[in-house]
């Protein structure tokens, strides 16, 4: 761990749920706009310093008009290296990241950001959390994007495989179109 680049952040976050070594649910700065972010899961962030992923998240959030941003995760497991998650769910993490996840999107009509990427893919379990998730976001009219860049006069926010990119895959100058999640539980 020692030569991971922490990154200072803008403004200090005010949202922080979780620990510093083993799990992260929330971690954001508070805002009546706010950008939720989904990725897959936490990496070293944490309320005293960011890291790449959430280095643009917060730059980002700032450059498309919200004025806070909070991210979430498909599963809270720490890892810097997301192949080296569980091979198997943990059920109770999993119930604890879901009854955060709801207390957060329970309140208003809000805007999520999938940014996950192909790592949506490292473990079968993932898509079933993100199921869940994406009942919950359905039942509270949530919207989803994507962020990209332009290429060929169109905006492009996803890989080759047609999986949301990750924010540290971004330009600072991304820009955003809504994204289709449930493409991810058709047969």
């Amino acid at each position: 761990m020692s030569n991971i680049r922490n990154y200072k952040w803008e403004k200090t976050p005010d949202i922080y749920c979780g620990d510093n070594t083993m799990k992260r649910f929330l971690l954001g700065v508070s805002g009546d706009n706010p950008l939720i972010c989904f990725c897959v899961n936490p990496s070293t962030a944490t309320e005293k310093f960011a890291d790449k992923t959430l280095h643009m998240v917060e730059q980002i959030a700032k450059r498309n008009g919200y004025d806070g941003w909070i991210m979430l995760n498909i599963y809270p497991h720490r890892s810097t290296d997301p192949t080296e998650l569980p091979e198997k769910i943990d059920v109770t993490l999993h119930g604890e990241n879901i009854k955060y996840i709801t207390e957060v999107l329970r309140e208003r009509e809000l805007t999520l950001w999938a940014g996950w990427g192909k790592l949506i893919m490292i473990r079968p379990y993932l898509l079933e959390c993100l199921r869940d998730i994406h009942a919950i976001t359905t039942g509270n009219n949530c919207r989803w994007i994507a962020f990209g860049k332009y290429e060929n006069g169109l905006v492009n926010c996803t890989t080759v495989d047609n999986h949301p990119r990750h924010p540290s895959r971004l330009p600072l100058a991304a820009v955003s179109k809504e994204y289709e999640v449930t493409h991810y539980f058709n047969p």
